[in-house]
């Protein structure tokens, strides 16, 4: 087997940034969604939303710059020994993933926009997404369409660490490339 390239340190360190901080917004997304639901309104939930919209924005905000990593630097090529279709494969998932991960916080983003609800810690406040205008209505829309994002999001992250868990058990250098 040939020897496989690591992908460089910032990037490195730019994935698991990113992996860490959805790994967050998950449960706490449905933290605060159950609680919503449940008409359970206080601190706590205040603090929950407060922190998933922190987040989130944050995820966006890497996210371009991660884009804009990709599209500058070549990361490291597959080994030869792997087979093309899984090649195809992986980098498929991997442009899926980088779409949701850009169009899921934007539609979150839209809907506080539209809610509005921009406030996140003290008077620290995120701009209004653009060209959204102030419509509980069409929040109540966009937050739905951001929660269906986040669950095939959630589907394709649980597909992503079964492959990277998948190539650290056969030992073919894939999984360390990242790590």
């Amino acid at each position: 087997m040939s020897q496989v390239q690591k992908y460089p340190a910032g990037w490195r360190v730019l994935h698991w940034v990113i992996a860490l901080m959805v790994l967050t917004l998950i449960p706490v997304g449905l933290w605060m969604a159950s609680r919503a639901e449940a008409d359970i309104w206080g601190a706590l939930t205040n603090t929950l939303y407060s922190l998933h919209k922190a987040i989130g924005f944050s995820v966006l905000l890497l996210m371009i710059l991660r884009i804009v990593v990709k599209v500058r630097l070549k990361g490291p090529p597959y080994p030869d020994e792997m087979p093309r279709k899984l090649q195809i494969a992986a980098k498929s998932l991997h442009h899926l993933m980088y779409i949701m991960l850009v169009i899921t916080p934007l539609f979150g983003w839209a809907g506080v926009t539209a809610y509005p609800a921009l406030v996140i810690l003290g008077d620290f406040r995120l701009p209004a997404m653009p060209f959204v205008p102030e419509d509980e209505e069409l929040a109540g829309r966009l937050f739905y369409i951001h929660g269906w994002l986040a669950i095939t999001l959630g589907v394709l992250i649980a597909g992503h660490v079964a492959a990277a868990l998948r190539h650290l058990l056969r030992k073919d250098g894939i999984f360390h490339r990242m790590v």
